[in-house]
Protein backbone atom coordinates (compact mmCIF):
# COMPACT_ATOMS: atom_id res chain seq x y z
CA UNK A 1 0.00 0.00 0.00
CA UNK A 2 2.89 2.14 0.72
CA UNK A 3 4.56 1.25 -2.37
CA UNK A 4 0.95 2.44 -4.31
CA UNK A 5 0.78 5.46 -2.57
CA UNK A 6 4.30 6.77 -3.10
CA UNK A 7 4.07 5.61 -6.51
CA UNK A 8 1.26 7.82 -7.09
CA UNK A 9 2.58 10.80 -5.16
CA UNK A 10 5.61 11.10 -7.40
CA UNK A 11 3.27 10.94 -10.14
CA UNK A 12 1.37 13.75 -8.75
CA UNK A 13 4.28 15.99 -8.36
CA UNK A 14 6.30 14.87 -11.91
CA UNK A 15 2.57 16.36 -13.62
CA UNK A 16 2.76 19.27 -11.03
CA UNK A 17 6.71 19.77 -12.21
CA UNK A 18 5.46 19.56 -15.30
CA UNK A 19 2.90 22.12 -15.63
CA UNK A 20 4.97 24.57 -13.72
CA UNK A 21 8.52 24.12 -15.96
CA UNK A 22 7.39 26.98 -17.99
CA UNK A 23 6.66 29.76 -14.79
CA UNK A 24 9.70 28.17 -13.29
CA UNK A 25 11.75 28.73 -16.50
CA UNK A 26 10.73 32.71 -16.61
CA UNK A 27 11.40 33.25 -13.13
CA UNK A 28 15.31 32.16 -13.65
CA UNK A 29 17.12 35.34 -13.09
CA UNK A 30 18.74 37.85 -15.01
CA UNK A 31 21.93 39.83 -15.06
CA UNK A 32 22.47 43.66 -15.21
CA UNK A 33 26.31 44.06 -15.59
CA UNK A 34 27.37 47.44 -14.06
CA UNK A 35 30.78 48.92 -15.36
CA UNK A 36 31.03 50.90 -12.53
CA UNK A 37 31.35 50.25 -8.29
CA UNK A 38 28.95 50.61 -5.88
CA UNK A 39 27.80 53.62 -4.87
CA UNK A 40 27.77 55.92 -7.75
CA UNK A 41 25.11 57.23 -10.70
CA UNK A 42 25.42 53.96 -13.03
CA UNK A 43 24.70 52.36 -9.61
CA UNK A 44 22.17 54.04 -8.16
CA UNK A 45 20.36 54.50 -11.18
CA UNK A 46 20.66 51.26 -12.33
CA UNK A 47 19.39 49.75 -9.06
CA UNK A 48 16.28 51.37 -8.60
CA UNK A 49 15.31 50.92 -11.94
CA UNK A 50 16.26 47.10 -11.87
CA UNK A 51 14.16 46.88 -8.85
CA UNK A 52 10.86 47.98 -10.26
CA UNK A 53 11.62 46.42 -13.33
CA UNK A 54 12.14 42.98 -11.57
CA UNK A 55 8.85 43.10 -10.22
CA UNK A 56 7.08 43.97 -13.37
CA UNK A 57 8.61 40.77 -14.99
CA UNK A 58 8.32 38.58 -11.81
CA UNK A 59 11.91 37.59 -12.58
CA UNK A 60 14.95 38.43 -10.30
CA UNK A 61 17.31 40.82 -12.06
CA UNK A 62 21.03 40.36 -10.21
CA UNK A 63 23.36 43.55 -10.03
CA UNK A 64 26.55 42.47 -10.95
CA UNK A 65 29.47 45.32 -10.44
CA UNK A 66 32.44 45.00 -12.71
CA UNK A 67 34.33 48.52 -12.50
CA UNK A 68 37.88 48.87 -14.31
CA UNK A 69 39.45 49.77 -17.38
CA UNK A 70 36.86 52.57 -18.46
CA UNK A 71 34.23 50.70 -18.36
CA UNK A 72 35.48 48.14 -20.83
CA UNK A 73 35.80 44.99 -18.67
CA UNK A 74 32.03 44.85 -17.93
CA UNK A 75 31.66 45.64 -21.48
CA UNK A 76 34.01 42.35 -22.65
CA UNK A 77 32.20 40.29 -19.92
CA UNK A 78 28.24 40.95 -22.16
CA UNK A 79 29.68 40.98 -25.18
CA UNK A 80 31.00 37.25 -25.22
CA UNK A 81 28.27 36.69 -23.12
CA UNK A 82 25.47 33.65 -24.56
CA UNK A 83 22.84 36.10 -26.19
CA UNK A 84 20.21 34.00 -24.27
CA UNK A 85 17.89 36.50 -22.85
CA UNK A 86 20.17 36.45 -19.29
CA UNK A 87 22.92 39.12 -19.24
CA UNK A 88 22.76 42.34 -20.02
CA UNK A 89 25.08 45.48 -20.04
CA UNK A 90 24.49 49.05 -18.53
CA UNK A 91 25.54 51.22 -21.29
CA UNK A 92 27.15 54.28 -20.31
CA UNK A 93 28.82 57.67 -22.11
CA UNK A 94 32.19 55.98 -21.82
CA UNK A 95 31.76 52.31 -22.45
CA UNK A 96 29.11 52.83 -25.54
CA UNK A 97 30.69 56.39 -27.26
CA UNK A 98 33.80 58.21 -25.73
CA UNK A 99 36.16 55.25 -25.71
CA UNK A 100 36.18 54.70 -29.46
CA UNK A 101 37.71 58.13 -29.67
CA UNK A 102 40.40 57.44 -26.86
CA UNK A 103 41.43 53.81 -27.62
CA UNK A 104 42.54 52.37 -30.80
CA UNK A 105 41.71 48.76 -29.81
CA UNK A 106 38.85 47.84 -27.97
CA UNK A 107 37.96 44.33 -26.69
CA UNK A 108 34.28 44.48 -27.95
CA UNK A 109 32.84 46.75 -31.36
CA UNK A 110 30.49 49.38 -29.31
CA UNK A 111 28.53 49.52 -32.27
CA UNK A 112 28.24 45.76 -33.38
CA UNK A 113 28.81 43.93 -30.68
CA UNK A 114 25.46 45.21 -28.82
CA UNK A 115 21.92 45.24 -29.53
CA UNK A 116 20.03 48.55 -27.77
CA UNK A 117 17.08 47.41 -25.09
CA UNK A 118 16.22 50.91 -23.26
CA UNK A 119 17.35 54.03 -21.54
CA UNK A 120 16.99 53.56 -17.83
CA UNK A 121 18.13 57.19 -16.59
CA UNK A 122 19.99 60.02 -16.78
CA UNK A 123 21.81 63.22 -14.17
CA UNK A 124 23.12 66.20 -15.76
CA UNK A 125 26.95 66.85 -14.60
CA UNK A 126 27.69 69.14 -11.18
CA UNK A 127 30.71 71.31 -10.86
CA UNK A 128 32.16 70.80 -7.44
CA UNK A 129 35.52 71.84 -5.57
CA UNK A 130 36.49 70.45 -2.07
CA UNK A 131 35.32 72.30 0.48
CA UNK A 132 38.35 74.34 1.58
CA UNK A 133 39.84 75.48 -1.59
CA UNK A 134 38.90 78.70 -1.25
CA UNK A 135 36.46 79.45 -3.88
CA UNK A 136 32.47 80.49 -3.23
CA UNK A 137 31.81 80.41 -7.69
CA UNK A 138 32.72 80.03 -10.86
CA UNK A 139 35.02 83.51 -11.62
CA UNK A 140 36.74 82.59 -8.37
CA UNK A 141 37.77 79.48 -10.03
CA UNK A 142 38.91 80.47 -13.12
CA UNK A 143 40.75 83.13 -11.12
CA UNK A 144 42.59 80.54 -9.52
CA UNK A 145 42.68 77.93 -12.42
CA UNK A 146 44.41 80.63 -15.00
CA UNK A 147 46.93 81.75 -11.94
CA UNK A 148 48.62 78.72 -12.17
CA UNK A 149 47.73 76.33 -15.00
CA UNK A 150 47.56 72.89 -14.37
CA UNK A 151 47.99 73.28 -10.88
CA UNK A 152 44.19 72.55 -10.03
CA UNK A 153 43.53 68.81 -9.86
CA UNK A 154 40.56 67.25 -11.50
CA UNK A 155 39.19 64.07 -10.39
CA UNK A 156 36.92 61.73 -13.01
CA UNK A 157 34.89 58.58 -12.65
CA UNK A 158 37.56 57.13 -15.12
CA UNK A 159 39.52 57.92 -17.77
CA UNK A 160 37.19 58.62 -21.15
CA UNK A 161 33.93 58.77 -18.75
CA UNK A 162 31.96 62.04 -19.28
CA UNK A 163 32.57 63.06 -16.10
CA UNK A 164 36.30 63.29 -17.62
CA UNK A 165 35.47 64.54 -21.38
CA UNK A 166 33.30 67.16 -20.38
CA UNK A 167 35.64 68.49 -17.14
CA UNK A 168 37.98 68.90 -20.18
CA UNK A 169 35.63 70.45 -22.06
CA UNK A 170 34.36 73.09 -19.44
CA UNK A 171 37.79 73.39 -18.29
CA UNK A 172 38.78 74.76 -21.72
CA UNK A 173 35.70 76.84 -22.32
CA UNK A 174 36.64 78.74 -19.03
CA UNK A 175 40.06 79.15 -20.02
CA UNK A 176 42.13 77.39 -17.72
CA UNK A 177 43.50 73.71 -17.61
CA UNK A 178 43.70 71.31 -14.97
CA UNK A 179 45.35 68.01 -13.96
CA UNK A 180 43.48 64.95 -14.34
CA UNK A 181 42.70 62.37 -11.93
CA UNK A 182 40.78 59.16 -12.88
CA UNK A 183 39.30 56.75 -10.51
CA UNK A 184 37.65 53.31 -10.35
CA UNK A 185 34.04 55.71 -10.24
CA UNK A 186 32.36 58.68 -9.07
CA UNK A 187 31.56 57.12 -5.50
CA UNK A 188 35.87 57.07 -4.62
CA UNK A 189 36.69 60.10 -6.49
CA UNK A 190 34.09 62.16 -4.49
CA UNK A 191 35.22 60.49 -1.71
CA UNK A 192 39.44 61.72 -2.30
CA UNK A 193 37.70 64.94 -3.18
CA UNK A 194 36.08 65.47 0.45
CA UNK A 195 39.70 64.12 2.08
CA UNK A 196 41.23 66.96 0.03
CA UNK A 197 42.94 65.17 -2.66
CA UNK A 198 41.65 66.10 -5.50
CA UNK A 199 40.62 69.83 -6.35
CA UNK A 200 37.71 69.82 -8.29
CA UNK A 201 34.93 67.50 -10.13
CA UNK A 202 32.05 67.64 -12.58
CA UNK A 203 30.50 65.08 -11.26
CA UNK A 204 26.65 63.20 -11.88
CA UNK A 205 24.62 64.38 -9.45
CA UNK A 206 23.80 61.12 -7.64
CA UNK A 207 26.86 60.65 -6.05
CA UNK A 208 27.94 64.33 -5.37
CA UNK A 209 24.49 66.20 -4.69
CA UNK A 210 23.60 65.06 -1.21
CA UNK A 211 27.24 65.40 -0.26
CA UNK A 212 26.53 69.34 -1.66
CA UNK A 213 23.73 69.76 0.11
CA UNK A 214 25.65 68.67 3.50
CA UNK A 215 28.39 70.87 2.81
CA UNK A 216 30.72 68.77 2.49
CA UNK A 217 31.58 69.94 -1.49
CA UNK A 218 30.62 73.01 -2.51
CA UNK A 219 28.76 72.89 -5.72
CA UNK A 220 29.34 75.79 -8.30
CA UNK A 221 27.26 75.18 -11.70
CA UNK A 222 25.39 72.65 -13.33
CA UNK A 223 26.00 71.38 -16.79
CA UNK A 224 22.43 71.72 -18.08
CA UNK A 225 19.96 74.26 -19.88
CA UNK A 226 18.11 75.14 -16.69
CA UNK A 227 18.92 74.49 -13.25
CA UNK A 228 18.22 71.36 -11.06
CA UNK A 229 15.13 71.31 -8.94
CA UNK A 230 17.08 69.78 -5.75
CA UNK A 231 19.79 72.52 -6.73
CA UNK A 232 17.74 75.60 -6.80
CA UNK A 233 20.45 78.14 -5.71
CA UNK A 234 23.26 76.75 -7.90
CA UNK A 235 23.53 77.97 -11.22
CA UNK A 236 23.82 76.96 -14.71
CA UNK A 237 27.37 77.31 -16.53
CA UNK A 238 25.52 79.30 -18.97
CA UNK A 239 24.40 81.59 -16.50
CA UNK A 240 28.13 82.25 -15.14
CA UNK A 241 28.93 83.27 -18.49
CA UNK A 242 29.47 80.28 -20.47
CA UNK A 243 27.01 79.77 -23.33
CA UNK A 244 24.93 76.22 -23.45
CA UNK A 245 27.45 74.19 -21.74
CA UNK A 246 25.31 70.73 -21.26
CA UNK A 247 26.70 67.34 -20.42
CA UNK A 248 24.77 64.27 -18.50
CA UNK A 249 25.65 60.85 -17.31
CA UNK A 250 23.35 58.40 -18.86
CA UNK A 251 22.34 54.32 -18.38
CA UNK A 252 20.89 52.33 -20.24
CA UNK A 253 20.53 48.75 -20.85
CA UNK A 254 21.96 46.79 -24.38
CA UNK A 255 21.81 43.02 -24.80
CA UNK A 256 24.84 41.45 -26.50
CA UNK A 257 24.28 40.65 -30.68
CA UNK A 258 22.26 37.92 -31.61
CA UNK A 259 19.95 37.96 -28.59
CA UNK A 260 16.24 36.80 -29.61
CA UNK A 261 13.84 39.76 -30.71
CA UNK A 262 11.37 38.91 -27.94
CA UNK A 263 13.97 39.37 -24.85
CA UNK A 264 14.81 42.38 -25.89
CA UNK A 265 11.12 43.55 -26.54
CA UNK A 266 10.15 41.67 -23.08
CA UNK A 267 12.91 43.77 -21.37
CA UNK A 268 11.93 46.70 -22.98
CA UNK A 269 8.55 46.92 -22.42
CA UNK A 270 9.18 45.87 -18.50
CA UNK A 271 11.55 48.91 -18.05
CA UNK A 272 9.22 51.47 -19.82
CA UNK A 273 6.40 50.00 -17.52
CA UNK A 274 8.70 51.04 -14.64
CA UNK A 275 9.76 54.15 -15.14
CA UNK A 276 5.90 54.72 -15.75
CA UNK A 277 5.77 54.02 -11.38
CA UNK A 278 5.16 57.42 -9.72
CA UNK A 279 6.89 55.91 -6.80
CA UNK A 280 10.56 54.80 -8.65
CA UNK A 281 10.16 58.93 -10.61
CA UNK A 282 10.67 60.27 -7.01
CA UNK A 283 13.44 57.94 -5.76
CA UNK A 284 15.23 58.81 -9.49
CA UNK A 285 14.40 62.59 -8.96
CA UNK A 286 15.28 62.85 -5.35
CA UNK A 287 18.54 61.12 -6.11
CA UNK A 288 19.32 63.48 -8.84
CA UNK A 289 18.06 62.04 -12.03
CA UNK A 290 15.70 61.91 -15.19
CA UNK A 291 13.88 58.99 -16.78
CA UNK A 292 15.07 57.56 -19.94
CA UNK A 293 11.88 55.90 -21.32
CA UNK A 294 12.21 54.78 -25.23
CA UNK A 295 11.78 51.89 -27.61
CA UNK A 296 14.99 50.35 -28.89
CA UNK A 297 14.85 52.41 -31.59
CA UNK A 298 14.77 55.51 -29.59
CA UNK A 299 17.51 54.43 -27.56
CA UNK A 300 19.75 53.28 -30.49
CA UNK A 301 19.42 56.97 -32.44
CA UNK A 302 19.88 58.32 -28.43
CA UNK A 303 23.75 56.33 -28.70
CA UNK A 304 24.00 57.99 -32.02
CA UNK A 305 23.14 61.63 -31.55
CA UNK A 306 25.72 60.93 -28.44
CA UNK A 307 28.67 59.74 -31.04
CA UNK A 308 28.19 62.06 -33.20
CA UNK A 309 28.43 64.79 -30.43
CA UNK A 310 31.07 63.64 -28.52
CA UNK A 311 33.83 61.75 -30.48
CA UNK A 312 34.77 64.71 -32.79
CA UNK A 313 34.53 66.57 -29.47
CA UNK A 314 37.15 63.91 -27.59
CA UNK A 315 39.41 64.15 -30.79
CA UNK A 316 39.48 68.23 -31.15
CA UNK A 317 40.54 68.22 -27.77
CA UNK A 318 43.04 65.79 -27.58
CA UNK A 319 41.75 63.68 -24.82
CA UNK A 320 43.90 60.75 -24.11
CA UNK A 321 43.49 57.80 -21.66
CA UNK A 322 45.33 57.73 -18.59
Amino acid sequence: MKISLTRRSLAVLALAAAAAGPALAQKAPIKFVVPYPAGGAADQITRLVAHETSLVLGTPIIIDNKAGAAGMIAGEIVARAEPDGKTFFVGSNAPLVINQALYARMPYDPEKSFIPVSGMGKSPLLLVTRANLGVKDVAGLIAMGKKEPGKLTMGSASSGNITHLAGESASSIMGFKVTHVPFPGSAPAIASMMGGNVDIMFDALPSSMQQAKAGKIVPLAILDFNRFAQLPDVPTLKEAGFGNTEASAWFGVVAPAKTPAAAIIELNKAINEALKKPELLEKLRNIGAVPMPGSPEVFARFIADERAKWIPLAKSLGVKAD
